[in-house]
């Protein structure tokens, strides 16, 4: 994990800890989302039930990942001094840093593809997101139109397009990116009080029971089609707070119950906490497989937070040795999951081109078709992806990923630092000269 100064400069970030397990895992959850999202594409997975349910609950990976942002946020800007001293403008321009040139770089990608795919701009469509889980045709898809594109590109541009309970546009696995915006913009606020609260455990149940509660209604009442509602379900970042929140109590837990930990984390305890975990997990897939409906609801905001907060909080208790070459490759990999939540959607469209083309040539020169480039171009629009390429993807996602963070992420983030930071310590020096 990186390490990122904290404000405070208290002797907790000297010596902050460093969580390689949780480094794995948050390379683990973007991984999961990208087969989530993709591996559908190769082959007709449904004949395996249980495969296919098993990866249908992409909604585990980013509520799980939200917990962790929390976690390490707190870890690294609280810690044990309850956030004492921490400035808020310095966070929030670190965060931005971070995450905004993640997201408008995949977004400059990704628009060309989808206007490509579509046949131009002005036959881009998009469909109302309903529950996929129930049964019915869901919501029929319609065009954009100009104004749509416009009007979503500023949301995408302004990272707000989280907040439109419609439908997803463009890359639509970003709204998490938007999400995490406005988490950054409650932490400074919400992360100090939280901090400071007596019985983190008990926080927790209330949290949970929170974050239940519109799950708990569109239960009871069957709601399935209603876009809006489950707009705000799905993606809303004030439904999807508690998960964040949760991330951030769940610091406090580690920091001040080690006894409970260790008896928690014995070998025994271990395996039980595991079996839960996959239990939760499990008991998820077959709901997917065997009830679906409105049960959907449930899983995805809220039933599955306690098997979330324990496996993070077990990845923290578990701690490797941090100066071995698997933990470098760990948190170069860790640091890169953003980077593979927002660039897999482009990468899966231009690698599905490709993958034809090969398919293709290998049919033209194999079979009786004639050797030219529009036999080529034909002979690939007829193709289907195949299972036996897909590895040859996923590794292109992780190495294209890790560059993508490493070379071009990072030094744009450090240059937005640079240039932000350097102007906040002149105007704080000038309001100091100011006031004297």
């Amino acid at each position: 994990m990186p390490v990122i100064t904290s404000s405070t400069g208290s002797a907790h970030s000297m010596h902050r800890e460093k969580f390689v397990a949780l480094d794995w895992l948050r390379f683990a959850l973007a991984i999961y989302l990208v087969l989530f999202h993709t591996l559908k594409e190769y082959g007709d997975i449904r004949v395996v039930e249980w495969l296919y349910s098993s990866l249908s609950l992409g909604f585990y990976s980013t509520s799980t990942f939200f917990v962790l942002s929390g976690f390490l946020l707190a870890h690294v800007y609280i810690g044990r001094d309850q956030g004492r001293g921490l400035d808020y403008k310095r966070f929030w321009i670190k965060r931005f840093a971070s995450l905004y040139p993640i997201h408008i770089m995949s977004l400059i990608i990704v628009l060309p593809l989808v206007i490509i795919n579509a046949g131009g701009l002005a036959q881009i469509t998009v469909t109302p997101n309903t529950n996929d889980w129930a049964a019915g045709d869901g919501m029929a898809s319609h065009m954009l139109g100009i104004s749509g594109f416009v009007s979503n590109l500023l949301l995408h541009v302004s990272l707000l397009h989280a907040w439109s309970p419609f439908y997803t546009t463009f890359n639509f696995a970003t709204w998490s990116l938007s999400a995490l915006l406005f988490f950054y913009l409650v932490f400074p606020f919400a992360g100090p009080a939280l901090a400071r609260i007596r019985r983190p455990l008990l926080a927790l149940v209330v949290i949970g029971l929170i974050y239940a509660i519109p799950a708990l209604y569109m239960f009871m009442t069957n709601t399935n089609d209603n876009v809006v509602a489950h707009g705000l379900m799905h993606r809303n970042p004030l439904f999807r707070l508690p998960e964040f929140l949760a991330g951030v109590v769940l610091h406090q837990v580690y920091l001040r119950h080690k006894l409970l930990m260790a008896a928690l984390f014995s070998p025994r305890g271990t395996m039980a906490c595991i079996a839960f975990i996959l239990g939760c997990f499990a008991f998820s897939a077959w709901i997917h497989a065997e009830v679906r409906g409105s049960w959907y609801y449930m899983l995805h905001n809220g039933l599955l937070l306690p098997s979330q907060l324990l496996l993070v909080l077990m990845c923290a208790w578990y701690q490797p040795d941090s100066n071995t070459s698997q933990a470098r490759l760990a948190a170069r990999l860790g640091v890169a999951s953003l980077s593979i939540f927002a660039l897999h959607t482009p990468i899966n469209m231009i690698s599905s081109k490709i993958e034809k083309l090969i398919l293709g040539t290998i049919e033209m020169f194999t079979t009786q078709a004639p050797v030219s480039m529009s036999s080529l171009l034909n002979l690939a629009g007829e193709q289907t992806r195949e299972l036996w390429m897909y590895p040859f993807f996923l590794a292109g996602v992780v190495v294209v990923c890790v560059l993508f963070q490493e070379q071009l992420v990072n030094r744009m983030r450090n240059a937005i630092q640079d240039r932000l930071l350097s102007r906040q310590k002149r105007a704080s020096a000038n309001m100091y000269h100011g006031h004297a």
